[in-house]
């Protein structure tokens, strides 16, 4: 499974310290930040549309 977290660095920073408090995954397990350029989807403009966009991504193996 993969994750994309789109955002800005602090909402990105949060999100990754709640997931790792509920023991989803760990922080390190994330990609370093990437910035998105601002011409990408209407969904990364709305994120965040005054500063810079930001991805993580994280790779996940669960079993089924």
């Amino acid at each position: 499974m993969r994750h994309l977290l789109y955002g800005s660095r602090a909402a990105i920073d949060r999100t990754i310290k709640i997931l790792h408090a509920y023991g989803y995954a760990d922080p390190n397990d994330w990609s370093d930040p990437i910035p998105v350029p601002s011409s990408s989807s209407t969904v990364v403009e709305t994120a965040a549309p005054t500063g810079m966009t930001w991805m993580v991504i994280l790779t996940k193996t669960i079993l089924l």
